[in-house]
């Protein structure tokens, strides 16, 4: 040993010498240290546990040396070290381009960019594990041997000092330890590209690179026309409000799908850097990198070699990959609205449906006469669907809802996020088919999450905190209806207009009804199961007879008419309208609720909101 280090001593003084660094007889002004002087001094701080120190040293390296790749490797395991990982990835990678296939930089990157994905699956699992070092089984750059110093005079070429003993690489982990996924990645990367692309395409999204492939980029939003026709909800966004995490990932996915995996890469490695807690983000972003590497075996497998990384933790991300780029395939055609929506008057700025079954809300509003979406925003429904029927049963309710009131998240605990809008569950319709339970909301979610899995809530809606924070700020408490679908269906108004007229036909009867002195023809439209909360059948006959006499026949008019369509079927009529009185410019709001049963429509409640 001793031997060892008194040769690694005059080898290391030769090379100083060599380099100018330390004075020798009849030398002038000592030179600039040469590239391998650097590396030389780099080394020794790196032993003494310096790195920040020598990574100058290392850059200065590689910009005296450009293009080299021995220095790139070496700078890149410096940047590791310093936990600077996608820049370490990238100078491995500029190693490989610059001296295509050097072998130790291809390792390294390889190397790298497991650890890299290892951690990437930990994040979107949300394990708890530290996993290893990123720089774990990263390896230097053979120590290269010194040149002696040329002489003036032909002389006996000196025997060449001992060469130093090479560092050993830095955690270095034997073939035995690594994790089942690391394979030798294969020299001929178009062999196992296609496959990667069909394991990312089709396995985690449900669709072909293919179809990926054929779909056109989004192109920068317009304002909606003014004819009949309403744009799709990719173009009525605002452009400001456009570069979210959902479609940062979107653009990763059509990345994927248009064979440009660089690229993807790149922008998931933004991604994920924005948004450390996407965990959807991280799971396509772990692939990616494994990708690169060429030992992915399908979506989301490396996630095996992490705890807790089974099959049915890897699943419910599964299905939010598939429920997010269903809704970017599938928006809703231009021009159509839900066939729930039957009439919705200008009065009415904006309204909230929800697509249970798909995991999506839309926010729709008045704009050049007719309704457009705004938003569509990833959301998660109850773990066991929709169609709520019982106090914790944890489904999410089916029908038309008010949003009540808004609460911030001064308000609420961290469990609810950013805030949160209470709807008015259960409303009348629910109490007449005896459901129970309450406190049904759109809320946040939890700090450290961006979004929850689709189906996990215990019954409420529940959206990233960047999208509740917009919802908070836009939709107006008592004045935006929420409806409920298991699956929208988006038809042309037209096909609405049979539907409309008939509910509006009963309206108009009633409003007929009104101006009678006899009571009795309006209360033929009431049921005898009437019950609005506060009042029977027999308590609401008594509030008619007394508003006949106070008012008479005067004539009224009915303003502001909103109709929706409460359930599935379309066997329940969701109405609000003014009632104002000739003379008067302003007028009650009224609530009914229709129902048909037997073939017959009958109003099961109806109360004053203002």
């Amino acid at each position: 040993m001793m031997k060892f280090q008194v040769h690694r001593t005059r080898w290391l003084l030769a090379a100083l010498l060599t380099a100018g660094l330390m004075p020798s007889a009849g030398a002038g002004e000592p030179a600039a240290p040469t590239p391998d002087a650097l590396r030389e001094q780099a080394m020794a701080l790196v032993a003494q546990q310096q790195d920040a120190q020598a990574l100058p040293l290392f850059e200065e390296r590689v910009q005296r040396q450009p293009g080299h790749p021995q220095a790139l490797i070496d700078l890149g395991v410096a940047l590791a070290r310093l936990g600077r990982l996608t820049e370490a990835r990238q100078r491995f990678d500029e190693a490989l381009r610059t001296s295509s296939p050097h072998a130790l930089a291809h390792d390294n990157l390889v190397q790298l960019q497991l650890n890299m994905a290892r951690h990437a699956y930990a994040a979107a699992l949300q394990s708890g594990e530290t996993p290893p070092s990123a720089d774990t089984g990263l390896q230097w750059s053979p120590a290269p041997t010194p040149t002696p110093t040329a002489t003036p005079t032909p002389t006996p070429t000196p025997a060449p000092a001992p060469a130093p003993a090479v560092l050993p690489p830095v955690a270095s982990v034997p073939a035995s330890a690594a994790p089942a996924w690391i394979a030798a990645p294969k020299a001929d990367a178009s062999a196992w590209l296609r496959p990667l692309l069909a394991s990312l395409a089709l396995l985690a999204l449900g669709a072909t690179a293919w179809a990926l492939n054929r779909r056109p980029p989004v192109e920068t939003p317009v304002d909606p026309p003014a004819a009949t026709t309403s744009p799709p909800v990719t173009q009525a966004v605002p452009e400001h409000e456009r570069a979210v995490p959902e479609e940062r990932l979107i653009q990763v996915y059509r990345l994927i799908g248009q064979g440009h995996l660089a690229r993807a890469l790149e922008a998931a490695e933004s991604l994920v850097r924005d948004q450390p807690r996407f965990t959807l983000a991280q799971l396509v972003y772990g692939d990616l990198l494994l990708a690169h590497s060429g030992v992915l075996r399908g979506f989301g497998r490396g996630t095996t070699q992490v705890p807790g990384g089974q099959e049915r933790q890897i699943a419910p991300l599964q299905l939010e990959a598939r429920q997010r780029l269903g809704a970017w395939q599938q928006p809703p055609p231009p021009g159509t609205v839900p066939r729930e929506l039957l009439l919705l008057p200008t009065s009415v700025r904006q309204v909230v449906v929800v697509d249970g079954l798909r995991s999506r809300l839309f926010v729709l509003e008045h704009r050049a006469g007719q309704l457009v979406p705004t938003a569509s925003l990833y959301a998660a429904i109850g773990r066991l669907g929709v169609g709520k029927q019982d106090e914790g049963d944890l489904r999410t309710p089916l029908g038309v809802y008010d949003i009540t009131g808004k609460l911030d998240s001064r308000q609420v605990g961290d469990f609810y996020g950013a805030g949160a809008l209470p709807l008015s569950y259960p409303n009348e319709h629910d109490r007449r088919l005896r459901r129970t339970g309450a406190n049904i909301w759109l809320h946040g979610t939890r700090a450290e999450r961006h979004a929850d899995a689709p189906f996990s809530s215990n019954g409420c809606i529940v959206l990233s905190n960047p999208d509740m924070e917009r919802l908070l700020r836009d939709l107006v408490p008592r004045r935006t209806p929420v409806v409920i679908a298991e699956h929208l269906e988006w038809v042309s108004p037209k096909v609405l207009a049979e539907r409309r007229s008939a509910a509006i036909a009963l309206v108009e009867s009633w409003r007929m009804a009104r101006m009678q002195p006899d009571p009795e023809r309006l209360l033929a439209l009431y049921d005898r199961a009437f019950d609005n909360g506060v009042q029977g059948l027999a308590e609401w006959r008594r509030q008619l007879a007394k508003d006949a006499a106070e008012h008479g026949a005067k004539e009224r008019q009915l303003t502001d008419l909103m109709v929706l369509d409460a359930q599935r079927g379309g066997d329940a009529l969701f109405i609000t309208f003014r009632e104002v009185l000739r003379g008067s410019v302003h007028g009650p709001l009224r609530r009914q609720y229709w129902a048909r049963e037997r073939g017959q429509w009958k109003i099961f409640s109806e109360g004053v909101l203002e």
